[in-house]
């Protein structure tokens, strides 16, 4: 009797532990847009997982494996202690979508492209320099000896000019990259 009763105590607790991580879990995969519904975690790093359904099993993934919360307090798995997107992948995807005016501004040494990418590089206030850095390097940044898809090539021209941001004793100083 003791024991019949001992058992659906704990399956009732269960129960109980079960539906209050699962209602814990659920808000903070909702609002992060970025990576959709099911927010930053593992799950988010599955590419495939992009649609609704997919969505379900990032989101179960997430909370199944705690690898939401890991990632948050640690900086991982798309994840920053911020909730902001990490700054090398906003650049990768500016420059994925702004290659070609980029590229233009380059070739004068400003624009608004220009200042744009010196934020992202986190030396807002040394875009002039930045832009006569990229217009005297341009054919280094913009090499198009090889033919890549947009996002290898995003990744390309941004270690290139990060390079020569590193030859430079003022902007390396300055941006944080």
């Amino acid at each position: 009797m003791f024991t019949r009763s001992f058992h659906s105590f704990f399956k009732v607790q269960l129960v109980v532990v079960s539906l209050f991580g699962l209602l814990i879990s659920a808000p903070v995969g909702l609002f992060s847009e970025p990576y959709g519904m099911a927010g930053c975690g593992l799950g988010s790093m599955v590419p495939v997982w992009k649609n609704d359904i997919g969505q379900v099993l990032a989101a179960t993934t997430n909370g199944s494996l705690s690898s939401q919360t890991f990632g948050i307090t640690s900086g991982t798995s798309n994840c920053t202690t911020d909730g902001i997107v990490r700054a090398d992948r906003a650049q990768e995807v500016f420059v994925t979508y702004n290659e070609g005016p980029l590229e233009l501004e380059t070739t004068r040494g400003n624009g608004e492209r220009i200042q744009a990418i010196a934020s992202l590089l986190g030396c807002p206030t040394h875009s002039n320099e930045l832009g006569k850095l990229m217009k005297e390097k341009h054919s280094f940044i913009f090499d198009h000896s090889k033919d890549t898809e947009s996002s290898v090539r995003s990744k390309i021209i941004l270690s290139r000019l990060k390079a020569k941001i590193a030859e430079d004793s003022g902007l390396k100083q300055a941006c944080l990259y």
